[in-house]
């Protein structure tokens, strides 16, 4: 295989990894922001729930923005 064919499959693979975690934190942001929180007895595992959400959406957002950084180095190496 071409070096020119290894870059284009590790772009899309790039790319469908992507797509993945874009999916994956619209539902997280959408579960945070349309959650109804009580104030009674569970409060201690909704505040548990929020913050491993919170903490999952900030890495989904740091390896979304470590994937785009890939895909343009990629995509300027093929130039």
């Amino acid at each position: 295989m071409s070096e020119k064919g290894k870059s284009s499959t590790k772009g899309y693979i790039l790319l469908a990894l992507f797509i993945v975690l874009v999916i994956v934190s619209v539902t997280i942001a959408y579960r945070l922001f349309t959650a109804d929180y009580p104030t009674h007895s569970d409060v201690f595992f909704m505040g548990v729930e929020c913050g491993g959400l919170v903490v999952l959406l900030l890495g989904c957002l740091f390896f979304i923005c470590l994937l785009l950084y890939r895909l343009g180095v990629l995509l300027l190496r093929n130039e």
